[in-house]
């Protein structure tokens, strides 16, 4: 379910949403954050910003975590609530992460009754692929492994680690200072159920980060990048939106590439990933 981002930002400042009947006192319903749990797929890491909230199919408002949310209703009712983000790290953008699965609650409310349902936990949804999973662990093919421009790798290290024993370091200097790296394999059919394709990373990192697209069309080589990350000195999650990117690419096959160069006089930078994921359905 996309909300437009005016929806979106009027919603999260509590300016929208279902009220019933004004003339009622509302309940009120406490949500202390949502807890993202991936016990199969390697880190359970998150960075859920927002929860939006439903009573049945009537849209409440979307609220920053820690909520308190009013619902204008009496008796039982089937609320929904489902983790928000911000699209590609920007604040002004909070999006419903259709990745993550719905929560559901059956309850009974009372007139300025306080319901406090503490930290709400979820997965993905079953419907999810996954594009690849990088999470830089042992007895693992690498994924990004394509060498586009310069010649420093992408390879495990232990040195800062976000979940597990590993994560990435990718190193930026006076001999590369430009670095693209490519995914090893070739993607295709992101788009045969619906176009919404979006890469997760946790970093660190001294300098910024490009992610992007790369194929070839008719011949050429197409390559463009997009949302960017800034220099970081601790982790970090971001949900990147990579639909309308690879929209505009076109490609019948594809790879996810990142790129980063050395920014002014510094001579060297080093960046460590982390769960990396491209999802899609």
């Amino acid at each position: 379910m996309r909300v437009s981002i005016l929806l979106a930002f009027l919603a999260v400042f509590g300016l929208t949403g279902c009220q019933e009947d004004l003339a009622n006192a509302p309940a009120y319903v406490l949500i202390g954050g949502i807890e993202i749990v991936t016990p199969d797929l390697g880190g359970s890491t998150s960075a859920v910003s927002e929860v939006w909230a439903f009573n049945g199919n009537d849209f409440i408002g979307a609220y920053p975590l820690p909520a308190r949310i009013p619902v204008f209703s009496i008796g039982a009712a089937e609320l929904r609530f489902q983790a928000g983000v911000r699209r590609n790290g920007i604040s002004a953008t909070p999006d419903v992460y259709e990745f993550y699965a719905p929560i559901e609650r059956q309850v009974d409310l009372a007139a300025e009754q306080v319901l406090d349902l503490g930290t709400l936990t979820t997965g993905y949804r079953t419907d999810v692929k996954f594009g690849f999973i990088e999470n830089f662990e042992d007895n693992r093919d690498r994924v990004f492994v394509t060498q586009l421009e310069g010649q420093n790798q992408l390879l495990p290290t232990t040195e800062f680690v976000r979940s597990g024993a590993f994560s990435g370091k990718l190193t930026v200097d006076a001999d590369s200072r430009v670095v693209e790296i490519a995914s090893n394999e070739q993607l295709r059919d992101l788009f045969t159920n619906r176009p919404y394709v979006w890469l997760e990373v946790d970093f660190r990192s001294d300098a910024p980060v490009a992610w992007g697209v790369t194929g070839q069309q008719n011949g050429v080589t197409f390559k463009r990048f997009d949302p960017t990350s800034a220099p970081r000195d601790e982790w970090t999650k971001i949900y990147f939106d990579l639909s309308e990117l690879i929209a505009v690419a076109n490609l019948d096959e594809l790879e996810i590439y990142l790129s980063s160069v050395l920014l002014g006089d510094n001579e060297r930078a080093e960046i460590y990933l982390d769960n990396v994921r491209l999802l899609y359905f």
